[in-house]
Parts: structure tokens; C-alpha cells; sequence
């Protein structure tokens, strides 16, 4: 039996991926798009990336199998007897696969996470019931909700959302909670909260938000942002002014942990009752924006971050930053905080992650050192779309 799972070659998924095969040493099929000989290869670089010194080992790229499909199409893009393999194969089912632009439009991210997840779910209602559903959603299902503690449990859609991306994962969520209600089976939700790395990740390994902040903040001081010199900053003082509240926090959850939690819940722990059961992976210690703006502070002496609730003559900096990062803006906001009692009882001797420091920041951040060509954004806060 194998456990099928798509998104393998994102950030998340590889990682869970290189688990699954090595620590838990379990038959993967991998569910991603092009042929499978290319989609193969760019599985294998997305583990190279992420795997231990001397790379991944030659049983568990014996134990790895990879199929052409797209979760975007009708029957996930496959042929009868591929489809029907599958559904007879597979004892676990993990659907990672998904756009996590948080600037995305509307149309796109609900053809990737909502209609997908509709035809994984169509596959895994022909799977046999003792076949695992695990549905990786996030915390930012809680919408626009700003205050107050948010239940395990809690899905609602009374506070709108700050994005589309948001939007789209809750509908995604409600699709499987009334897939397991309909049909008396069992599924596994896990929502993690901003999920970071601080090792070095090469250029071609798929990236998380605070590089992409990282990113973006190089732009600027090496001048590749509207209203600073080309030659970047140069000794020069620049001021930009964010526009989000001085006291601001996020939830940021370290790669490894979020991973072995996952899969601890996910893959380890029994889920024999009907229904679906809802995790948040997320850290115990918010993380104050005051420590990001220290890291980046001590990075470029010359760029000073300022926030604040108002900025009434935006510079062509400003409204730079605003225009790439209007969700990571938005989550500033949120004072809310996540429940993880479930989550806690079931990752055993795991422990808590540790709270973020400067040190890591700095890391996750990703900034270059001198002479590297400065960063090209790609006009969204991140827009990785999964295999």
C-alpha cells in the first residue's frame, strides 16, 4: 500500500515528502503535472534541496513512484486504469497541492484549491474507507477575524477575508468537512501558520514568505524599487514607513517541526472515528514585527523601517512595498491566536518549538551578501502553485 500525495515539490510538501520516504519509510506516489520522467526529476531536486548531507538515499528513491495528473482537471487529468490503480493502491491520500499567492486573483486560486480539492476528494470517495484523507489547509481560514482565540475547530465565514487565497482555502476546508459527513468517513486537516526556514536554500528550491520579504527588502536597498538610487542605498538613509501597527506579532512555526507535527498527526496517530478532525501547527510564541525590523535594520544600517498607522503621502518606495505585500500587510493586524490543544496531544515527546529569535530572522530573511544580483519580484507575495 502507498500513501499518494500531491504538492510534493513545494515548500511544505517536499519536506513531507523526504519523511514520508526515509523516517516513516513508507511507497509514495507522487500526483503532479507533466510527464513523469520530468515531473520525476523535479521531484528529486525539490528533496535534494531539502535532504541531510549525501542526499537521499537509493531505497527511498526506490520507494518513490511519480504519475502525470493535474488536480485542475476532471478526473485529475488521468486515464481510466491509472485512476483506478490508484484508488486501489493507496492507504493514505495527502492533498498539498495548492496556489498560495496571496495576491492572486479570484478565477485562479479557486480553479487550484477549491476545484482541486474537489477532484481529490472524488478520488478518495472511490478509495477503500480505511484509506486516510490528510488536507493541508492554514491558519488564515480564520479570515478576517482580527481578535480572540480561534478553536481547532472554528470554521466560519461571518468576518470576510483579508484575500482571495483566504477565501478559497476555507471553501477548500468546507468541501472535505462535508465530504467526511456525507460519506461517514474519517479526514485530517492540518493548519499550519507561516511556515519558515533559516538554512541556506538554493536557488532552485521553492521558497516560503519570509524570504519573500527578504526578497523584497533587498529590492529596495540594493535599488531595485521605485525611488531609490539604482546603485542602491550607498551610504544614504532611507526611510520607509509600513503601514501596520508598532505592536504587530505573527505566528511563524519552524520547517522542521511544522513537518514531523504533520506527520506525527497526520501519518502516526490513529483516526478511526467519522468526521474530520482540524490541527493548527502553529508556534506557542508569536514573533513581534519589532524583531523583523531589528533583523533588517542590522542588515542595511542605512534602511530605516518605520510603523505606523498612517502614511498620508506614500513615497514611490512606500507604495512599492504596498503594492507586492498587500496580504503580508493585512495579517499585521491580527491579534488573534490559535488553540493547539489537539495538536499538542498528539505529537508526543515533540515538545514546543521554540520561539523565533533575531538570529533565526536574520536566517529566514535570506539576505544576500555583496555582490549578488539584487532580487526581481514577481508582483505577489508569493505564487508558487504546487506540483
Amino acid at each position: 500500500m502507498t500513501v499518494l500525495l500531491t504538492g510534493a515539490t513545494g515548500f511544505l510538501g517536499s519536506r513531507l515528502l523526504l519523511s514520508l520516504l526515509t523516517t516513516r519509510e513508507r511507497d509514495v506516489t507522487v500526483l503532479g503535472r507533466g510527464a513523469s520522467s520530468a515531473l520525476r526529476s523535479r521531484v528529486l531536486d525539490a528533496l535534494e534541496c531539502v535532504a541531510p548531507p549525501g542526499g537521499v538515499d537509493a531505497g527511498a528513491r526506490a520507494r518513490l513512484r511519480c504519475v502525470s495528473g493535474d488536480v485542475g482537471r476532471p478526473w485529475l487529468g488521468l486515464a481510466p486504469a491509472v485512476y483506478g490503480r490508484l484508488t486501489e493502491e493507496a492507504d493514505a491520500i495527502w492533498h498539498c497541492a495548492g496556489d498560495i499567492a496571496l495576491t492572486g486573483e479570484r478565477e485562479r486560486l479557486f480553479q487550484t484549491n477549491v476545484l482541486g480539492t474537489q477532484h481529490l476528494l472524488r478520488l478518495a470517495e472511490t478509495a477503500p474507507p480505511t484509506c486516510r484523507l490528510v488536507h493541508m489547509s492554514t491558519v488564515a481560514v480564520a479570515g478576517a477575524r482580527r481578535t480572540g482565540r480561534i478553536a481547532e475547530d472554528d470554521l466560519v465565514d461571518c468576518y470576510g477575508f483579508e484575500t482571495h487565497y483566504d477565501e478559497s482555502k476555507y471553501h477548500s476546508e468546507m468541501l472535505v468537512r462535508d465530504w467526511a459527513r456525507r460519506l461517514g468517513r474519517s479526514a485530517v486537516v492540518l493548519r499550519p501558520s507561516i511556515v519558515a526556514s533559516d538554512a541556506h536554500l538554493p536557488e532552485k528550491a521553492p521558497g516560503h514568505p519570509l524570504g519573500v520579504l527578504g526578497g523584497m527588502i533587498d529590492a529596495v536597498a540594493r535599488g531595485g524599487a521605485p525611488g531609490v538610487p539604482a546603485g542602491g542605498l550607498n551610504g544614504e538613509v532611507l526611510r520607509l514607513r509600513l503601514r501596520v501597527p508598532a505592536d504587530a506579532t505573527f505566528n511563524i512555526v519552524q520547517d522542521g517541526y511544522a513537518a514531523e507535527a504533520m506527520l506525527r498527526i497526520g501519518h502516526d496517530a490513529e483516526h478511526s472515528d467519522p468526521g474530520t478532525r482540524t490541527f493548527h501547527i502553529v508556534n506557542p510564541v508569536d514573533t513581534p514585527m519589532r524583531l523583523i525590523t531589528s533583523a533588517v535594520q542590522a542588515r542595511y544600517p542605512g534602511l530605516r523601517l518605520e510603523c505606523t498607522d498612517r502614511i498620508p503621502d506614500p513615497t514611490a518606495t512606500e507604495r512599492f512595498i504596498a503594492s507586492h505585500l498587500p496580504g503580508f500587510l493585512s495579517y499585521c493586524h491580527h491579534t488573534r491566536r490559535y488553540d493547539r490543544a489537539g495538536a499538542a496531544a498528539l505529537t508526543g515527546d515533540l515538545g514546543d518549538p521554540p520561539a523565533i529569535d533575531q538570529d533565526y530572522l536574520t536566517r529566514a530573511l535570506g539576505f544576500p551578501g555583496p555582490g549578488l544580483a539584487p532580487f526581481e519580484p514577481t508582483g505577489t507575495d508569493t505564487c508558487v502553485v504546487s506540483a
